[in-house]
């Protein structure tokens, strides 16, 4: 659990980090740099360089050095410093992620407190809407959602989002993993709805607002505490398979899933632009899945007690 806080830490702190990185290099993370030079051994050296093949047809950037300094981790297909992006990918990536968490949290607590704690039709509509939202494929209502949002602006009253908006991606990634929250939400709340220290509220002429913001909801807060890092790792790899679709983080902006669809075609000859930030997604995502079963025992301990 330790290495897991570790790492996680390690990788906010490089997100925090990366204007600071690009500047200390002196590297420009978002700007295209196909007819620059980088110095190297005391010589200069193209970004972009011919290919290795036998008639030296086409160019490839140039690769990693190992070394602090510019394109430590070598270039992209636009000449752009790898390790520079990775550290701004990272600050995307997680802030999608986490934002789409808190959200879809948010809206999950609600839905299932309403429905575990009114019961009635309001069980009724809410579990419905949930169940539709359940059968859909997670990743093909997210992309149909990107598909009809990414390609323009949305305007509603006086709220107005533009098409490269990160808050698009947060909200969809949030709405497609609701149910999967909610559900757990809503079983938990039937279960105290019984409860001894309820019953006596209400025998006390509590009303229903004050049961559930005194009783209920505090009581809440371990399930929800338990599910927050693994809806965060979900929300990661959804956020990453989009961007990786380009219906996320749109260029020049950097995201984990965009690095990886910009090192696609380079997987052969510079393959550290692909596996540089799929390792950063699994490093985050065992290290969210861990923290979230060390939870869940630490409840489970707690409530054997």
């Amino acid at each position: 659990m330790l290495l897991a806080i570790g790492a996680l830490l390690l990788l906010m702190l490089g997100a925090v980090a990366a204007p600071l990185y690009a500047r200390a290099v002196g590297v420009d993370a978002m700007a295209s740099n196909l007819a620059g030079t980088v110095m190297r051994n005391g010589h200069a050296q193209d970004i972009m360089q011919a290919n290795d093949n036998p008639l030296h047809l086409g160019l490839s950037p140039i690769g990693p050095s190992w070394r602090w300094g510019p394109y430590a981790l070598g270039a992209d297909s636009q000449g752009r410093d790898i390790a520079a992006r990775l550290l701004y990918g990272a600050r995307s990536s997680l802030v999608i992620a986490f934002s789409a968490a808190c959200l879809c949290l948010i809206a999950a607590t609600f839905c299932g407190l309403a429905a575990g704690y009114c019961g009635g039709w309001v069980d009724l509509i809410l579990s419905r809407a949930l169940d539709i939202l359940w059968a859909v494929p997670v990743y093909l209502f997210a992309i149909s959602l990107s598909v009809v949002t990414i390609g323009h602006d949305l305007s509603y009253g006086p709220i107005h989002l533009r098409a490269d908006s990160l808050l698009l991606p947060i909200l969809i990634i949030a709405l497609i993993y609701v149910p999967y929250a909610a559900r757990p939400i809503r079983a938990r709340t039937k279960s105290l709805q019984n409860a001894g220290f309820v019953l006596a509220a209400r025998g006390l002429g509590a009303s229903s607002l004050r049961i559930i913001l005194r009783e209920i909801l505090p009581l809440l807060a371990e399930t929800v505490f338990v599910l927050a890092p693994l809806i965060m790792a979900l929300c990661l790899l959804a956020e990453s398979a989009l961007s990786f679709l380009s219906l996320g983080v749109q260029a020049p902006a950097a995201s984990w899933g965009s690095l990886i669809h910009d090192g696609e075609g380079l997987i052969y000859s510079r393959p550290v632009v692909a596996i540089a930030p799929g390792l950063a997604i699994i490093v985050t995502v065992l290290a969210l899945n861990t923290l979230g079963d060390a939870a869940q025992t630490a409840l489970r301990r707690r409530g054997g007690r």
